[in-house]
């Protein structure tokens, strides 16, 4: 069922929080029926996976989708997937590099409007994205969030930085919380997220420099960001088990109940996410927030309804880019 649609004067709907991806595609659905269906750009587009999801868009109307890649290779999956090549536009065009650049290059001639990660590393793909000319980082702050539907839990809970921001310092953190609350809000309809910054300890140790900085973002995000509730450092045990949390005698608003798991490094956030995904059975997506375009970040690996889901979050987010950049371009630096 589609999340409940609250009137507001203006005579539009808002839909209410959103808490699974059925819920999400929902909402994607609605609000391309304001628009026409976004022309993704896929770099290195061999891949059946991406050539399963990008027909499902196409087929509901999310996505025009644009295949990037080696033309003959290409329509070869396309037979043994049983794809029809009438739904794409197939760029070809060779080598790893080439791709990405022909992707960013799409985007910044106004050819497509989300650029998507396919079967070439994230080093690659990113490298384009941040270059100082032609790029699409535009001095804004980037950053990625994964979302991810955990069986067992009433809500989507939002990971971050697990793709993108290797070993941020505070200030840049300070960007990756402001991001994760504006996918919070935004897209997923949480009126007031709740933010664990994630350490080992609850407890602020000097040698543990991510406990240092999740007390000092903890204070200024009070009043840096009044919208959501961020508190840390916090274990992840007592940022999602409310049990956990009494017996070790910890409270306070986000304990036990947090919407956004706030990383400390790129290993711990792409091992959380990834931890989830494989071993207990959550579904999830992916978007990088702060470009001048929704991109979808998704693992070679994924199957074709993460990507999907991706995609809705990329809709959602391409109606409000503009906000986003203005906001995120205030706090934190360029990774």
């Amino acid at each position: 069922m589609p999340p409940p649609r609250f009137p507001e004067r203006n005579g539009f709907f808002r839909m209410g929080r959103i808490r699974n991806f059925s819920e999400l595609m929902a909402a994607a659905k609605q609000a391309r029926e304001c628009r026409p269906p976004m022309r993704v750009a896929v770099c290195a587009a061999e891949d059946a996976s991406a050539i399963t999801a990008m027909e499902t868009a196409a087929r509901l109307g999310l996505a025009r989708p644009v295949l990037i890649g080696e033309k003959r290779r290409i329509l070869g999956i396309m037979r043994e997937t049983g794809a029809d090549p009438a739904l794409f536009v197939i760029a070809d065009v060779g080598g790893e590099d080439e791709k990405a650049e022909k992707g960013v290059r799409m985007i910044r001639q106004g050819e497509a409007d989300i650029l998507m990660k396919g079967m070439v590393p994230t080093s690659t793909f990113l490298h384009p994205i941040f270059r100082k000319e032609n790029g699409l980082s535009e001095g804004f702050f980037i950053s990625h969030c994964g979302v991810l539907h955990v069986p067992g839990f009433d809500r989507l809970i939002i990971q971050t930085d697990g793709g993108i921001n290797i070993a941020p310092d505070i200030e840049m953190k300070k960007g990756i919380i402001v991001n994760s609350v504006f996918v919070a809000r935004k897209l997923l309809n949480i009126d007031r997220p709740k933010v664990a910054l994630l350490s080992a300890s609850e407890k602020v140790h000097v040698k543990i420099q991510s406990t240092v900085d999740a007390r000092k973002l903890a204070e200024w995000a009070k009043d840096a960001i009044p919208e959501a509730d961020v508190e840390g450092p916090l274990a992840l045990d007592l940022a999602v088990s409310g049990e956990a949390a009494k017996r070790k005698g910890v409270t306070g608003t986000v304990a036990g109940a947090a919407d956004i798991l706030v990383s400390p490094n790129i290993e711990m956030g792409n091992v959380i996410y990834k931890a989830l995904r494989h071993f207990a059975n959550a579904s999830g997506a992916g978007i990088v927030v702060g470009a001048g375009c929704p991109i979808i970040l998704t693992s070679r690996s994924d199957p074709p309804e993460e990507k999907i889901n991706a995609l809705a979050l990329a809709v959602l987010y391409a109606g409000h880019i503009k906000e986003a950049g203005y906001r995120i371009t205030k706090i934190g630096k360029r990774p």
